[in-house]
């Protein structure tokens, strides 16, 4: 995903997510008629087996969102005249790959290209799923990553592009752009013992001490080269693969039992000038918080209010900068990391 918009993907990427296997989704099949599981702080309750929220094992938040299969997503009949497009991305060629248009009434309709059509209600309460026929296993993965996100936005919650783990009961988020190594990091703290809380997108909600981060789906979408080395370490990888295309894989993660207070915010700068290790510097800069937000598609004043909110809570607590080169690899990283804590405890 990109790091600045839910619309902002890359093109053509609409059209190449990693597809659930059917091995997995067979499995899934087998094991419930129907999905429940709660990520991104919503309660989901689907009526159809989901491989990607097979192993999702966090308490429920009481926010339900309840999942249908249709053929045709309804349309209100005064959809064509009051509906209006918030988010449309095109490739050089003036194709369409990613819509979202918003109804006053009767909520968010997204679209994706060789994905389908998701209406979500104005309330967020339900969502209509309308897959593509033709490539039915890729559906999935934009669900998780694209449409579940945006209705924990409706819902009030923050969403920030930001991969995290659990440490000492306390949750550490990795903010930064594409191939800055957000997922890297995670599982490699994972391997040093911290607990896999989110891939990409992060869930945040705010509470009287400070933030909650929410867990998102247990599952990681990592490059090949990546996922091969990945194999070496202890934990936490599963070893199943739900999904795989030219561009990464997705693979089940162990992940944690449920949310956990935000610890701080980690912001990854790899650059060419950087110092051999692992530079640490506190992040003045309120726009860098601003930045981290997953989506800026979605501007009504409440939705405004609350990311201003929530980062001026983050903001209270840890945020730093990490300046490092791009040879830096994940292992040091989160070595360093993990030094910083316990200097800093």
């Amino acid at each position: 995903m990109s790091s600045a918009a839910l619309a902002a993907v890359a093109p053509g990427a609409a059209a190449s997510g990693a597809a659930v296997s059917g091995a997995a989704a067979s499995s899934a099949a087998a094991s419930a008629a129907a999905a429940t599981a709660t990520v991104f702080g919503l309660d989901v309750r689907a009526e159809m087996p989901l491989a990607m929220l097979a192993r999702a094992r966090a308490a429920p938040t009481g926010r339900s969102l309840r999942l249908q299969l249709g053929s045709t997503p309804p349309r209100d009949p005064s959809w064509r005249r009051e509906a209006r497009a918030i988010c449309t991305r095109r490739r050089p060629d003036g194709s369409e790959y990613f819509r979202i248009e918003t109804h006053p009434r009767a909520g968010h309709l997204i679209w994706g290209e060789r994905r389908g059509s998701f209406l979500l209600a104005a309330d967020g309460q339900s969502l209509l799923c309308t897959p593509d026929t033709r490539v039915t296993p890729q559906w999935e993965r934009f669900l998780v990553a694209q449409v579940l996100p945006f209705a924990a936005l409706v819902r009030g919650l923050e969403i920030f592009h930001a991969s995290a783990v659990v440490l000492d009961g306390r949750a550490f988020a990795f903010v930064g752009p594409s191939g800055a190594g957000k997922t890297s990091l995670a599982l490699a703290l994972c391997d040093r013992g911290a607990r896999f809380l989110a891939d990409d997108v992060l869930a945040l909600q705010p509470w009287a001490r400070g933030l909650i981060a929410h867990a998102g789906t247990p599952a990681a979408g990592v490059d090949h080269r990546e996922a091969e080395r990945l194999q070496g370490l202890r934990r936490p990888l599963t070893g199943e693969r739900l999904g795989r295309d030219a561009r990464e894989q997705v693979i089940a993660i162990e992940g944690a039992r449920g949310a956990a207070p935000l610890g701080g915010l980690f912001l990854l700068d790899r650059r060419a000038d950087g110092s051999a290790g692992p530079r640490f510097r506190a992040a003045v800069d309120a726009r860098m918080l601003l930045a981290c937000t997953f989506n800026f598609v979605l501007d009504t004043p409440r939705r405004m209010q609350g990311l201003l909110h929530t980062c001026a809570l983050a903001a209270r607590g840890r945020v730093e900068r990490v300046i490092v080169t791009p040879a830096t690899d994940a292992g040091a990283l989160a070595a360093a990391v993990l030094g910083r804590l316990q200097a800093c405890r």
